[in-house]
């Protein structure tokens, strides 16, 4: 799967920004969905860290691109971050029709919500 590292490798800083295009962010889920659990973890790290996660969360896009990481995500360590991240949005993600869908899955695969 070296090609797969080397087209993860070249989209590396641009995770946000592509998880708000129309079909970029097909490509976004695609990459959560093929990449090896390290660079899986390296991808929602990176949109944990993004000054724009509240965009990506309530964005008709970046919702999906979201959901797939809670989905695909294996590692614990990074699956509770990046749910730590996206409940220090709760408020804005209950009152958009994008964010409740985020809400949903995780109280749907994570009973301790």
């Amino acid at each position: 799967m070296w090609a797969t590292d080397i087209i993860l490798d070249k989209l590396e800083g641009y995770y946000g920004y592509l998880s708000m295009q129309k079909y970029s962010s097909h490509v976004v889920e695609k990459c959560l969905k093929e990449a090896h659990e390290p660079k899986r973890v390296e991808i929602i790290h990176e949109l944990i860290n993004d000054p724009r996660l509240i965009n990506i969360l309530l964005h008709k896009y970046g919702n999906y691109v979201i959901q797939t990481a809670l989905k695909e995500c294996e590692n614990a360590a990074a699956r509770a971050a990046l749910v730590r991240a996206i409940r220090t949005h709760v408020a804005a993600l209950r009152n958009n029709k994008y964010g409740k869908r985020i809400l949903s899955k995780i109280h749907r695969t994570n009973r301790e919500y």
